[in-house]
């Protein structure tokens, strides 16, 4: 029985929503009190406090619980041998969380090249633009508000 409400649709499939995942996820860990297992590595206690070392271990199996159950099959095998919460959380933000001088360039194009397409509504291209956005935010790279609303305005129709 999962631990949590993680719906299919928000599985972690790759690039496209580890943002979006890793929100729900942050989120899913911390309602059930084992967030901090991610966050860095948890030494288990000493075997002589058994009261301890059991809470540890559910702890842990449970955040590995969360994690594999939150992951699309193709994505499990970048986490096999992976003991610890904290491992497999730096394995998926080290695949996915590209911070390299391409991953950077690329999105800022991409943020650049976000038009408002035919049909699109207003909310739906905001959506497109805003998620953009906060992808770049996530290798830390802010974008000042006087260009987020000039580079938004841009991809709007002339019309």
């Amino acid at each position: 029985m999962p631990f949590y409400n993680l719906r299919l649709e928000d599985a972690l499939k790759g690039n496209s929503n580890y943002i979006t995942w890793k929100d729900i996820m942050e989120a899913v860990l911390e309602d059930n009190g084992i967030n901090e297992f991610i966050d860095h590595d948890i030494p288990n206690p000493p075997k002589s406090d058994a009261k301890d070392l059991a809470k540890w271990r559910k702890s842990v199996a449970k955040a590995r619980r969360i994690i594999l159950e939150g992951v699309q099959d193709h994505i499990v095998s970048s986490l096999h041998n992976k003991e610890i919460p904290y491992t497999m959380w730096k394995a998926l933000t080290d695949l996915f969380q590209n911070s390299s001088d391409h991953g950077k360039l690329s999105l800022k194009e991409k943020l650049r090249k976000i038009n408002m397409e035919k049909g699109d509504s207003i909310p739906k291209y905001l959506t497109k633009f805003i998620h953009c956005r906060d992808e770049l935010g996530s290798i830390r790279i802010t974008i000042v508000e006087d260009d987020t609303v000039s580079l938004a305005l841009l991809g709007l129709p002339k019309s």
